[in-house]
């Protein structure tokens, strides 16, 4: 058993410290949901049904966090700001995106070291994506 600790925890991968594919589904669907509730701006860049885009982020998520390549093989190379470039994407738009996100991570229980390596590496991602 190794004892090698990284910057999420001693678990192998981020994925494995969060619990796997079922805990990643909740916590997107969760941003998701809080985003439909709370966030106008952001969800007016969604479609009406936002299924695929849910989708798309779980599968993003599981391979970013180390687990399973859902994105990938159907995708391609993620590509995010590309991707994003569509979207007028300011530093309002990176705010809510962000508190959208850091709720639904307190809303799943996601705390300690792999709470601080998602928010310093989402948060990087996030302001990356700014375009406007």
């Amino acid at each position: 058993m190794s004892t090698e600790t990284h910057p999420w925890g001693d678990a192998p991968t981020p994925y494995a410290a969060l619990g796997g594919e079922a805990t990643i589904r909740r916590i997107v669907d969760r941003f998701y949901d809080i985003i439909d509730a709370d966030a106008p701006t952001l969800r007016a860049m969604l479609p009406r049904d936002d299924s695929v885009s849910r989708d798309k982020l779980y599968a993003y998520l599981v391979e970013w966090t180390g687990g399973p390549a859902l994105y990938t093989p159907d995708r391609g190379h993620p590509r995010m700001r590309m991707r994003h470039l569509p979207f007028p994407i300011g530093e309002d738009e990176v705010t809510t995106w962000l508190a959208c996100m850091e709720r639904s991570l307190d809303d799943n229980d996601v705390h300690g070291d792999i709470r601080t390596f998602l928010d310093e590496r989402i948060t990087a991602l996030a302001h990356h994506m700014r375009n406007v």
